[in-house]
């Protein structure tokens, strides 16, 4: 009789265990994931900051692509910016920046690219021993970056208020993502706001376009002298694993950020 007794008793307390087991794995099925977004500043190809500038020394500082591996002698290297709307160059025989080089870059004109014209004899085995030529040209973005006039957090919750919490379930499915670019302008107004990547349904690509449209003024970018200057940026939705993302050329955490 207690045998009996025993093996229903455990009987009992497996069918407990069961129990909890499978409603422990509804809720975690039934549990929604916060869809994860961000807006992020995109850059151009070749920017760099001013205090990065101001602490360059070689060609690589100016450019991190830059390979002197392929250089056995250089011919000339020179330097080209706009000073007061008038062009200014000075030139070397090495990728070592020459304090007149540095002085120039120090004061071209705020948003005007500074160039660089690499003339140089390859290093490698080959009979072709021709003059060959590594240019390129970059841009010192401003000290001040476009800011929402409210602060992140309070874009932050704009975005979810008016788009992110409106957006189906199932949207946004093992890799997919949406990007929204638009550019601050100088006044702090949002302009050319255009689809980068669509998430695959119209009316989500739509909602996302109508929120950054209708999304209030921002603080513009600035230089230190006082000149502001548009910026760009994206609205990034989904899975920020997407391989597109490498193709918006974003620094992540710049400003609204929530996963």
């Amino acid at each position: 009789m207690d045998t009996m007794k025993n093996f229903q008793n455990r009987l009992f307390v497996i069918f407990l265990i069961a129990i909890s087991f499978s409603f422990l794995g509804y809720s975690q099925d039934n549990t929604t994931k916060e869809l994860t977004f961000d807006v992020e500043r995109t850059y151009t190809p070749l920017s760099i900051s001013k205090a990065k500038l101001d602490n360059a020394n070689t060609l690589e500082d100016l450019n991190r692509h830059y390979e002197t591996s392929w250089v056995k002698e250089y011919i000339s290297v020179q330097i080209l910016t706009i000073h007061n709307g008038e062009t200014k160059k000075a030139m070397s025989k090495s990728d070592i920046l020459t304090e007149e080089q540095k002085e120039l870059m120090a004061i071209a004109d705020v948003n005007t690219e500074i160039t660089v014209n690499v003339q140089y004899l390859p290093d490698n085995i080959l009979e072709d021993k021709d003059i060959k030529k590594n240019d390129f040209s970059f841009l010192v973005y401003p000290e001040s970056e476009a800011t929402y006039l409210d602060g992140k957090e309070q874009l932050k919750l704009y975005l979810k208020e008016k788009a992110i919490d409106k957006i189906p379930e199932g949207i946004f499915i093992n890799y997919g993502m949406a990007a929204i670019k638009f550019t601050v302008n100088e006044d702090g107004e949002i302009n050319n706001v255009h689809i980068f990547e669509s998430s695959k349904d119209e009316k989500v690509d739509k909602l996302l376009v109508h929120t950054i449209e209708n999304m209030p003024c921002w603080k513009p970018a600035e230089y230190a002298n006082g000149v502001k200057v548009k910026q760009e940026f994206a609205l990034i939705v989904g899975n920020m694993e997407n391989c597109m993302i490498n193709l918006l050329n974003i620094n992540k955490g710049v400003l609204a950020r929530n996963d």
